[in-house]
């Protein structure tokens, strides 16, 4: 029987590493725009928000990956709110999201 949970938790895992590599990246695209233009389709002025929203995702998603390593109470509800933010995020955020929304944390009718 496949383990939805521990497919979703290792795709969350690697979206966490995703976000945080991407954070850092537009981050240092910044400090290399102030000296001149970079060749980027981003607005120059944009980079550091969309560092600051990956950074964002980064946090939540390492919030989340501990609550439910640590199976905390609040572990079920927080997954369900971190699935419905990250479908904006295209395309990987999305594909998460819509799996995390459609398999996670279900109870299956074969248990007692």
């Amino acid at each position: 029987m496949i383990n939805h949970n521990k497919i979703y938790s290792g795709a969350l895992a690697t979206l966490c590493i995703l976000a945080a590599t991407s954070a850092g990246l537009l981050l240092f695209l910044t400090g290399v725009s102030a000296s001149g233009s970079t060749n980027t389709h981003l607005p120059d002025s944009s980079l550091p928000w969309v560092a600051a929203v990956n950074f964002g995702y980064f946090i939540a998603i390492l919030v989340v990956l501990c609550a439910r390593y640590f199976n905390a109470a609040s572990a079920p509800r927080s997954t369900r709110l971190l699935n419905w933010a990250l479908l904006p995020a295209l395309p990987g955020g999305t594909i998460v999201g819509l799996y995390g929304l459609l398999k996670t944390d279900k109870i299956s009718a074969l248990r007692p």
